[in-house]
């Protein structure tokens, strides 16, 4: 039987590239990947964003219709000081989740072996990150009232 490895790059599908190009720099701290240069022209183009290591990619392209595809979420996950670190960072550039609401340190779901928090880009396009380190997390930021 094959098995998948891992995630090569996730497809995000935006009404305005520079717009996103800039908000994935500043808050995602993604820069495009020279190496994929040549994919950002023709009627598919699309710029390969990735973090410093190379580990995660996405491919930003432009949805002409006006209506960008919001389907499924883009989880990321990251050690538990990690995850504190994002929800200070997302909530400082005042980033909101589905329903509107800036993300803070409330937002936070606690899945009894994980931690999740999410969140959407400009566009609508949801992101997730989340964190194993549930035991630790849970104390630090008392979550035993909020089990999902």
């Amino acid at each position: 039987m094959l098995t998948l490895g891992k995630i090569d790059h996730i497809h995000i599908r935006v009404t305005d590239v520079p717009k996103a190009l800039k908000w994935y720099q500043r808050v995602l701290a993604m820069a495009p990947d020279p190496r994929y240069k040549h994919m950002r022209e023709g009627p598919h183009g699309a710029v390969m964003l990735a973090n410093a290591n190379g580990a995660v990619r996405l491919a930003v392209s432009e949805d002409k219709s006006g209506a960008a595809n919001h389907q499924g979420d883009i989880a990321f996950v990251v050690s538990g000081q990690d995850f504190l670190e994002w929800i200070d960072q997302l909530a400082g550039e005042r980033v909101t989740n589905r329903d509107g609401q800036t993300i803070a340190r409330d937002s936070v779901r606690d899945h009894r072996f994980f931690c999740s928090l999410s969140f959407v880009d400009p566009f609508g396009n949801p992101f997730e990150i989340v964190s194993y380190d549930h035991t630790w997390l849970v104390g630090k930021l008392k979550l035993n009232e909020q089990l999902e």
